[in-house]
């Protein structure tokens, strides 16, 4: 397979060396404005000119580039190949979103979305659980998402509102927006407050949120870019047991996801809780781009990857929360 990648920054070059681990990938061409024609990425991927890049077809595309960028570039990717992942969101909002759908639908392209958290193997443990139906329905939600970023973040392209689109509920929310469409089938805002806390920005850096998943049972979100201990955690109570999962490796910690039963002190014998671990180690990128591939070579192949109608029921929530809440 020859793939085009556009962008080759923190996410690009990862989806560069994960793209050259695999058999089925022959050659890589690369666009970024920033890498000069000619410099070699890796053993398969090498820089070319924006004329070259985009002057030829391909097998698949990846586009891994700021917000506002992926939404210009992506209407002349379409028709260059018939399979494309562009990392999260999609579009900086529903309407974008809608637009760029119905731009590949004219190209007869499948459009994939970087939503790399699905791949994490405590939330695919978690959704098991959630799905066999062994421990009844789901009676309510706690997630928190949040990270300190970094110095200098207030220059980034990220808390800027018209490159990124939005502030903590688009980068990291939309993640955990996400995984309550993958998990729960969806969620609807109920309620919630916006605002700036700690960053000198035009877009929000704490959101504390109400959502209404589609069973009916409630979801608090809380989501911040001032919390000096990274965390990703969710909480879900069923009818049964209830389920803790912490951590995403790195930063946020290892990977890890408890079940405690309900009403211990009637079944002494058995475990209060069971633990598992699986470790620091975050492959979830590089797994979502082995699925990507193989969603290009089998089309009926069962799959985990967010696609784009997936991200656009993620981003309507994002709209939600802003047009209800705050302006972006």
């Amino acid at each position: 397979m020859k793939l085009l990648v556009v962008g080759s920054g923190l996410i690009g070059a990862q989806r560069i060396q994960a793209l050259t681990k695999l058999p089925a990938v022959s050659e890589i061409t690369v666009f970024d404005l920033k890498v000069p024609e000619g410099t070699k990425l890796s053993a398969k991927a090498a820089a070319v000119s924006e004329n070259a890049a985009f002057s030829k077809k391909y097998d698949a595309a990846v586009v891994a580039t700021p917000h506002d960028t992926a939404v210009e570039l992506l209407p002349r990717i379409f028709p260059l190949a018939p399979s494309v992942l562009v990392e999260k969101p999609l579009g900086r909002t529903s309407a974008e979103t809608e637009s760029l759908i119905g731009a590949a639908k004219k190209s007869g392209t499948r459009v994939f979305v970087g939503l790399n958290y699905r791949f994490l193997k405590n939330v695919q443990h978690l959704r098991k659980l959630v799905s066999s139906g062994e421990y009844g329905r789901v009676l309510g939600v706690d997630a928190v998402l949040s990270h300190g970023a970094q110095p200098g973040y207030e220059k980034s392209w990220k808390t800027d509102p018209i490159r990124c689109g939005g502030g903590v509920c688009i980068d990291p929310g939309i993640h955990l927006f996400d995984l309550f469409v993958w998990m729960f089938g969806g969620a609807e805002l109920a309620a919630g407050h916006l605002s700036r806390q700690f960053w000198q920005i035009q877009v929000e850096d704490h959101a504390n949120l109400v959502l209404t998943l589609s069973g009916g049972a409630p979801a608090s979100v809380n989501l911040s870019l001032s919390s000096w201990q990274s965390r990703m955690e969710i909480t879900v109570e069923t009818e049964k047991a209830q389920f803790l999962l912490r951590g995403r490796g790195k930063f946020y910690g290892s990977q890890r996801l408890t079940i405690v039963t309900k009403w211990p002190w009637l079944q002494p014998d058995q475990p209060r809780e069971t633990q598992f671990d699986y470790g620091m180690e975050d492959v979830s990128l590089q797994q979502e781009t082995e699925e990507f591939i193989t969603a290009c070579t089998n089309p009926n192949a069962t799959l985990t990857i967010a696609t784009a109608a997936d991200a656009l029921q993620s981003m309507r929530i994002v709209d939600a929360c802003y047009s209800k809440l705050a302006p972006r």
